[in-house]
């Protein structure tokens, strides 16, 4: 098959948004404007045989001063990435054979471009698998970001985020990995999703899947509050997505300002799982989707499990850790998901008081009940009380939203399923 290149030229960055694809510009830092005004990037796309192609983005710009800048950020992305190489491979697959695919995404600021690529089919080197290369640049300098700039005091971040893969993390490690090795922590390889996580992404031969994906570790901003530097101009909080118009912030992740909507307001208007806090974007499948459609998407890392309800999976992506998928016993649908691991519109799980989420909520639950050990364990739970919300969503379907404390009244789970 001939290789065909696709270029696909997106909009200049101080006329666009990050949800049309671009690195917007800062309006009121005239300096930067002026720096990353006629930035733009080009989607490039080789084609090969067998449904295969690789996909990188090429900086480019229209003001000549720049070519100095331009060629480092795009000599670091075909460095970090391989891209010759990968070049290369495509021009050798064969219709019939093992195919290639390298895609890439990316979360942005004016001045910084946090990336992760991923090559799956054919490698460089050994039996055909994944690996994923991860980069994030400073778009005034053209050079990669270290890992000590996300924090105030890098040493004691990294003394935390050992202990909590030590404590956390390392227990729930099992069968369900290929290669089960935290240690050593790859501080050199990190992403920033754009929606409140820092990523540790590991080699394959480190951390790695049964299903041949390599292995990531998520961080919520909230685990690493006490480290991050979450300062305006701190790269963590500036690679952040926007949604309706505000910045993340730890007391009231995505409400809508300069007016503050009422809780329920804002739940039955915006809570389609795939929009939660600390959620991309569709990457949870809406509440009703066949559980084959959406395990297709999320690999399970096993069988089903069962609770009171129904039944429930682990998956595999990173910032689902701590998250159950739910499903009716049958596992027809997906009917809801429960996580101790988020921070909902200002709710957050193992910090906000049970009386701060009611408070919060502006209006009382439908029931509140107490729920002893055998109960908590039905429910994949902890003892303590259970506050139960209902609400429409934008189908018109109640949802209930549940909030799960532990006897000291901390909110540790939060359930949301279709009632």
């Amino acid at each position: 098959m001939k290789k065909k290149s696709v270029y696909l030229f997106i909009a200049m960055i101080s006329f666009c948004l990050v949800s049309v694809g671009c690195f917007p510009a800062l309006a009121e830092n005239a300096e930067a404007k002026a720096l990353y005004h006629s930035f733009d990037y080009v989607l490039h796309r080789e084609n090969g045989a067998a449904g295969s192609f690789v996909e990188y983005p090429v900086f480019v710009s229209e003001d000549a001063s720049d070519e100095t800048l331009i060629k480092a950020i795009n000599q670091a992305i075909q460095d970090t990435v391989h891209i010759p190489e990968y070049l290369q491979l495509l021009s050798t697959i064969q219709e019939g054979g093992t195919g290639l695919r390298l895609t890439w995404e990316y979360s942005s600021s004016a001045r910084f471009v946090s990336m992760l690529f991923s090559a799956k089919g054919k490698m460089l080197k050994g039996r055909p698998g994944q690996i994923y290369y991860p980069l994030t640049l400073d778009l005034e300098t053209g050079h990669p970001v270290e890992f000590d700039a996300l924090f105030t005091d890098s040493e004691n971040a990294k003394s935390f985020i050992e202990s909590y893969l030590q404590s956390e993390v390392e227990p729930s490690l099992s069968t369900y990995l290929e290669n089960n090795r935290l240690f050593p922590v790859p501080y050199d390889r990190f992403y920033l999703d754009g929606y409140g996580n820092l990523i540790l992404v590991y080699e394959s031969d480190q951390l790695s899947f049964l299903s041949g994906t390599s292995g990531m570790v998520s961080f919520r901003y909230s685990e690493l509050w006490d480290h991050l530097d979450t300062s305006p101009e701190g790269i963590p909080m500036q690679v952040m997505q926007t949604l309706y118009g505000t910045y993340w912030n730890r007391d009231a992740q995505y409400i809508p300002q300069p007016e503050k909507w009422k809780y329920p307001e804002l739940l039955g208007t915006f809570l389609d799982i795939s929009k939660l806090p600390g959620f991309p974007p569709l990457l949870i499948p809406d509440l009703g989707t066949p559980m084959e459609e959406v395990l297709e998407k999320l690999h399970a890392v096993s069988d089903s499990g069962y609770y009171a309800d129904g039944a429930y999976y682990e998956v595999e992506e990173p910032v689902l850790r701590g998250t159950y998928l739910l499903t009716d016993r049958d596992e027809t649908m997906l009917t809801g998901i429960l996580t101790s691991r988020l921070d909902c519109y200002g709710i957050e799980t193992g910090r906000t008081t049970l009386e701060e989420a009611i408070a919060l909520m502006e209006t009382d639950p439908a029931a509140m009940l107490p729920l002893d050990e055998t109960t908590a364990e039905m429910y994949l739970v902890c003892p303590g009380s259970l506050a139960l919300y209902t609400f429409k969503d934008l189908r018109g379907r109640t949802v209930q939203f549940c909030l799960y404390a532990d006897e000291a009244g901390t909110v540790q789970y939060i359930r949301m399923e279709l009632a």
